[in-house]
């Protein structure tokens, strides 16, 4: 072994190593070929000689038991692993030869780009199935994936950190191909809930791996081994493992906002009748953000509407059709049946009386409020009861009465002048709306904010 050192390390030696690390940069296809993904991420400047290694961390792996009662966990989909660091950063050595001599700087090309590759989440899903964890995603679909239908969770991945050193160590004699080396990663996780429609969890996780073996692609093994190990620290997360046994069900609950209690009190004003052209005095606008929604009156002083009209808002602006405008406190959201309450410090005149029985299909409905802008408000259109559907373990009611974005959170109104339902959602293929919308009952409604 000393006698090969020492032959490798003539000047001869090193004079081929320079010429053949030259013809390796400039030789694009090469790289190309053999870095796979690593290259499009990293640009190298070459000094003979020259190079300062990352310091590689040591990362405990932590045990990761399988997940019980799989059976009902919620199935996963890894969505996308996001690379965010800062233009040229020093993320590392390359490295040549068989004592690994750092011959430059691996620093960092782009800003912030997507790693689009499918050994990622092929490694994901590797680790998650080892725990029977549920994973879907197929990665050798062309088309649209059926599978991913399935999931409720979806998991993204931020590298916030990156460090790794690649060695090629037969690069005197011209073989590119095999290499070897060792890698950092910190990923920033977050998990979106689909039944909650929002991000419910963030943890980050490390993983370190080093491959003393030089092997056709060894430059991608080291990083993926350390985001495998990022992924099994993830899964070892235990509240991770909470949200995702937890299936077919919301993981966020109704949040009191404040400490105001829900009492619905109508003895100061009046129900609304069963003609439309009353309704307007029962449905505002709702301006939270930069949007607008829809919201109705149920009693004295209390608006129902969406959760995601109002976001994470604790006040918003309702505005009357009369042009009134008056600060509402959100006292009550669930996302997960996408449901809130707003109360106002006001006595409201008229409120709409609420019928918690399921309408019957084929029965005439009128959806109110103020779809596309603000001064459309109180637009009235009429359908029928298309349909009780179930999603994701809940009901929604399906009708063609027609609306549009900023409807949400308005009445579905039925012949009697009670409210049925609550604007949620519509089919929309290509910019084109359907005819297709759903409603949440409104039973569901006020039983998920604690309105019995």
């Amino acid at each position: 072994m000393l006698l090969i050192v020492m032959i490798f390390l003539t000047p001869r030696a090193l004079r081929q190593i320079n010429h053949n690390l030259a013809s390796f940069y400039n030789q694009k296809g090469v790289v190309m070929k053999n870095m796979r993904y690593l290259l499009p991420v990293f640009i190298f400047s070459l000094m003979t000689g020259c190079g300062t290694p990352a310091v590689i961390k040591t990362v405990e792996d932590r045990p990761v038991e399988n997940l019980k009662a799989s059976e009902n966990s919620k199935p996963i989909q890894l969505t996308k692993i996001v690379v965010k660091l800062k233009r040229g950063e020093h993320v590392g050595a390359l490295q040549a030869g068989l004592l690994c001599v750092s011959q430059g700087d691996l620093n960092w090309k782009g800003g912030r780009i997507s790693i689009d590759s499918d050994e990622f989440t092929d490694a994901f899903k590797e680790e998650l199935e080892k725990s029977s964890f549920k994973t879907v995603g197929d990665t050798n679909a062309l088309f649209q994936d059926p599978s991913t239908w399935k999931s409720e969770i979806l998991v993204a991945g931020l590298v916030k950190e990156l460090k790794a050193n690649i060695c090629y160590p037969m690069a005197g004699f011209g073989n590119f191909s095999s290499s070897k080396g060792e890698a950092f990663i910190k990923v920033d996780w977050q998990i979106y809930s689909k039944l909650d429609r929002s991000i419910i969890h963030s943890v980050t996780t490390e993983g370190a791996a080093k491959n003393t073996d030089a092997v056709s692609g060894g430059d991608t093994v080291a990083v993926l081994n350390a985001f495998a190990q990022a992924s099994r620290n993830l899964l070892a997360d235990s509240k991770f493992r909470e949200i995702v046994s937890r299936g077919g069900q919301t993981v966020k609950e109704t949040s009191y906002k404040s400490g105001d209690s829900i009492v619905v009190s109508t003895g100061s004003s009046k129900p609304l009748s069963n003609k439309p052209d009353e309704w307007a005095d029962g449905v505002v606008t709702v301006f939270a953000g930069s949007g607008h929604g829809s919201g109705f009156v149920i009693s004295d002083n209390l608006i129902l509407t969406n959760h995601h009209v109002v976001g994470e808002s604790n006040s918003v602006v309702v505005k009357f059709s009369s042009g009134f405008q008056v600060v509402g406190k959100v006292i009550a959201s669930n996302s997960g049946r996408d449901v809130a309450i707003v109360k106002v410090d006001a006595t409201l005149p008229k409120h709409f009386r609420v019928s918690r029985a399921m309408p019957a299909v084929g029965a005439d409905v009128y959806a109110v409020g103020s779809p596309l802008d603000e001064n459309l408000h109180s637009t009235v259109t009429r359908g029928i009861i298309s349909g009780v559907r179930e999603e994701n373990h809940k009901t929604l009611i399906q009708s063609d009465v027609n609306i549009r974005p900023g409807n949400s959170g308005g009445p579905l109104i039925d012949n009697d002048g009670a409210v049925v339902g609550i604007a949620v959602s519509a089919l929309v293929v290509n910019s084109v709306a359907q005819g297709i919308n759903f409603f949440i009952p409104i039973d569901d409604a006020l039983k998920s904010l604690g309105v019995i």
